[in-house]
């Protein structure tokens, strides 16, 4: 049963790592939605205020294509949030991050079993074989939700600071 622990400890890490750098990519889509959004938000005001009218009515200087300017900058921004999808993004990672959670789970409850001998060897290989099926799932779920390597940075950070607690022999196989 010792390989099969083993295994069952490596599972439970990459998902570890899977779900720390799913919400990590969740958390700076969310950052760059609202970079986006709210200037978005602000530009496309001013630029539909009469604010505009009265500051450039009789204006005969650079000032007249301020407004021009800033639409110009709320029809880009509006074009990056629609073409980047963030919310979605956002949704989706926290998604297979949620999924991965539940992986991790599944392994800690599965390694209780093992240790209390509370399971036969046919129905650990069964389960086993299906949490290894649900990984492959959400990996080809996560393939639509690329992290990148700075996700992937800040989640090893995280769990070498504690985010997480895992002995280092789990973190080490």
């Amino acid at each position: 049963m010792n390989n099969t622990t083993e295994k069952l400890i490596r599972i439970k890490v990459d998902a570890l790592y899977g779900k720390k750098k799913h919400f990590n990519a969740a958390d700076r889509n969310e950052k760059n939605h609202y970079r986006i959004g709210v200037p978005l938000v602000v530009i496309n005001i001013l630029t539909g205020s009469i604010l505009f009218y009265v500051i450039t009515d009789g204006a005969t200087n650079w000032v007249k294509y301020v407004p021009l300017l800033l639409a110009l900058i709320a029809a880009l921004l509006s074009g990056f949030q629609t073409y980047l999808n963030l919310q979605k993004r956002v949704e989706g990672h926290r998604r297979v991050g949620n999924k991965y959670l539940a992986i991790m789970k599944k392994c800690d409850r599965l390694r209780g079993y093992i240790s209390d001998n509370a399971i036969t060897s046919e129905d650990l290989i069964s389960r086993i074989e299906n949490i290894a099926n649900e990984i492959e799932a959400i990996n080809i779920e996560a393939e639509t939700y690329p992290t990148n390597n700075a996700d992937y940075e800040l989640a090893k950070k995280g769990i070498e600071n504690g985010e997480e607690e895992y002995t280092e022999k789990e973190l080490n196989l």
